[in-house]
């Protein structure tokens, strides 16, 4: 496990105190004493703070304080900021080369839903990433802005959803990384279009054994949309809608089943977007989309941080095996 430091100080949760000594780990904070170890693991860290040279820590269990840090306090949350980050970066499957690392001020609005704060920035090749000491870790592909506004030294992100993500006070690298994001976004986007518009002009000849499926949800009436993980990705995915039902199929070189979804006929749009999204988002990990979720703390923590992902989840309704049964079964959900 991955270390970023070891620390004594004072535990306090639950109106119980003790002295222990805490190793900041690569996905956990871990705690040692005379009693025993416990681990708190960063799936379970909603949020944590720097109030009164003290540390806390608000978790699914409840808040935990650390304190006499002394002189170390502020380099413990600096790193714990630092293990988080790396963490929730893993969880949000971002990786490549690093164009732009600062910290700013954030706000962004999805659905509706307004939050602020501040966040470390990183600035990859295909998206940008906010990293804030809490949940709302998220990540910003590219590929989706609509529109770039640079005013008043903020940076605004307008996503085809109509989602708007912000920065704000990063200081003089304001201009020099809204000149980054544009011709980065300029780039992806056009490589982007240019690998769908070549995906849809030869699905059909790209389905292998997924033909059949595809031939049998035009047959029951439904209209097809396709799209692409990620443009370094293999395989691609397409779906069938009707009547406010949707089949999903995943075309990968592993046996996968359909997934059935239902939503708001009046949604549909909005259905597409999240699921365009959701797929771009997971890149080569697609059990996220539908897989438990108990024992899989790194997954629980990339869902929190998509709502997209979560509407999928939430609107799954099941899914059906690639068997003899399989057109059967396809023809009863659209009602056939």
């Amino acid at each position: 496990m991955k270390e970023f430091g070891t620390y004594q100080c004072l535990l306090t949760k639950d109106q119980l105190t003790g002295q222990v000594t805490c190793s900041i780990g690569h996905d956990s904070l871990e705690f040692n004493n005379d009693q025993g170890r416990k681990t708190l693991d960063f799936a379970d860290l909603i949020d944590f703070r720097l109030p009164g040279y003290r540390i806390l820590l608000t978790t699914t269990s409840g808040e935990v304080v650390l304190s006499e840090l002394g002189h170390d306090t502020e380099a413990f949350f600096e790193k714990l900021w630092s293990a988080y980050m790396e963490r929730s970066m893993e969880s949000l499957f971002a990786s490549g080369e690093s164009l732009y690392s600062g910290e700013g001020n954030y706000d962004f609005s999805e659905q509706g839903d307004v939050q602020h704060g501040i966040a470390k920035i990183e600035l990859l090749d295909d998206a940008l990433i906010l990293c804030p000491h809490d949940h709302l870790g998220r990540r910003i592909p590219l590929c989706f802005i609509q529109d770039i506004v640079e005013e008043n030294y903020s940076i605004t992100l307008i996503l085809d959803t109509g989602d708007k993500y912000s920065l704000r006070r990063i200081g003089r690298d304001t201009m020099a990384v809204c000149e980054k994001i544009r011709k980065l976004r300029e780039r992806i986007l056009k490589q982007w279009q240019q690998a769908h518009r070549e995906l849809n002009s030869h699905l059909e000849e790209q389905l292998g054994e997924k033909a059949s499926s595809y031939r049998h949800m035009l047959d029951c009436g439904c209209q097809i949309s396709a799209g692409l993980y990620r443009l370094d990705g293999d395989g691609f995915w397409f779906a069938g809608f009707k009547n406010g039902k949707a089949a999903v199929e995943l075309v990968t070189q592993e046996q996968t089943a359909t997934y059935l979804y239902t939503y708001d006929m009046a949604s549909h749009q909005a259905f597409e977007h999240s699921l365009r999204h959701a797929m771009e988002s997971v890149g080569l990990h697609r059990e996220v989309i539908f897989t438990e979720l108990a024992d899989k703390p790194l997954y629980r923590m990339t869902v929190d941080r998509s709502y997209h992902l979560r509407f999928l989840r939430e609107n799954n309704q099941g899914r059906i095996v690639h068997n003899a049964a399989w057109e059967k079964n396809i023809s009863a959900f659209f009602g056939c």
